[in-house]
C-alpha cells in the first residue's frame, strides 16, 4: 500500500533534481542536492518540515544544510544513495529522534548544550522519553525565539504558572536593553572615552553572553542573581560614562 507514495516520492526526487533553480541560498544550494531537490517539495506533507521552512530558518543563513542534522549524502544525484543513512525521527538510532534532538543541536550549539545538560529538563527527557527539548523553544529549524509572550503558555504545559522564569526572562530582556544603551553612548564618544570604559562594555558583553546561555540550563534562581547584578553595573557605568567621558 506505500508503493505508490514511495514511486512518487522517488518521481519527485528526480524531477526535483532536473529542475534544479538557478538561484542558490547563501552561494551553497547548487551544491547541495537535498536542497535542490527539497525546494520543489513544498507542498508535500510526508516530507515534513520543508525548504520553506528552512529557507527562513538562521540555518539557511549560516549555511547549515539538512544533512548536518538529517545525515545523508548532499552531492548525490541517486535518490537512494542521497537517502543513505536518512532514518526517520520515529526510529530511536535518527539523529533528529525526540530524545537525541539536544545531543544534535549540540554539535554546534555546545555551550547551550552543556548548560541544558544540568537542567532538570535534561535529565527527564533522558528517563522518561518526554519533556522539553530544542524544539519546545526554537521549533524545528530554529525559526523562533521563545517570546515573553509564549513563556507561560510553553511553560504551564508541565508546570503552574512560571513567576520566576517570567521573572529571569524579564530581566535578560532589560539587561539587553541597558547593554545596547551603554553601548550606544560609548559609541557617541567616538573612541574619546577612557580605556576603562571600553573594557567594561567587553566585561559586559561576555557576562551577557554567559548570563543568557545560563538560561538553557533553567536554573531560573542564577540567572535572577547573576543578571540583577550586571544590570546594576552596565546603569552605573552607563550613568558614569554621561557624566564625563574621561579620555585617555
Amino acid at each position: 500500500m506505500f508503493a505508490p507514495v514511495v514511486t512518487l516520492y522517488r518521481l519527485f526526487f528526480i524531477l526535483g533534481l532536473m529542475l534544479v533553480m538557478s538561484a542558490s541560498v547563501s552561494g551553497f544550494a547548487e551544491e547541495n542536492t537535498c536542497i535542490n531537490c527539497h525546494q520543489q517539495l513544498t507542498e508535500l506533507q510526508h516530507v515534513g518540515h520543508n525548504y520553506t521552512d528552512w529557507k527562513k530558518s538562521i540555518h539557511a543563513a549560516k549555511g547549515v544544510t539538512c544533512q548536518s542534522c538529517h545525515g545523508g549524502n548532499a552531492t548525490a544525484t541517486d535518490p537512494v544513495k542521497a537517502h543513505q543513512g536518512v532514518l526517520s525521527s520515529k526510529d530511536s538510532n535518527s539523529s533528529v529522534y525526540f530524545q537525541k534532538i539536544p545531543a544534535t543541536c549540540g554539535r554546534c550549539h555546545t555551550n547551550e548544550f552543556q548548560e541544558f545538560k544540568k537542567s532538570i529538563h535534561y535529565k527527564t527527557l533522558n528517563r522518561t522519553g518526554r519533556g522539553p527539548n530544542c524544539l519546545t523553544c526554537h521549533g524545528a529549524m530554529a525559526t523562533t525565539v521563545l517570546s515573553y509572550s509564549d513563556l507561560e503558555q510553553t511553560c504551564s504545559l508541565c508546570h503552574g504558572k512560571p513567576v520566576k522564569a517570567a521573572k529571569a526572562f524579564s530581566l535578560l530582556h532589560t539587561l539587553k536593553g541597558s547593554l545596547k544603551l551603554y553601548q550606544k553612548k560609548l559609541s557617541e564618544y567616538k573612541g574619546q572615552a577612557s580605556e576603562r570604559f571600553v573594557k567594561m562594555e567587553k566585561d559586559f558583553v561576555q557576562r551577557y553572553n554567559a548570563v543568557q546561555k545560563k538560561w538553557h540550563s533553567f536554573n531560573v534562581d542564577e540567572v535572577i542573581g547573576e543578571a540583577e547584578s550586571l544590570i546594576k553595573e552596565v546603569k552605573s557605568a552607563e550613568t558614569e560614562l554621561g557624566k564625563k567621558p574621561a579620555t585617555k
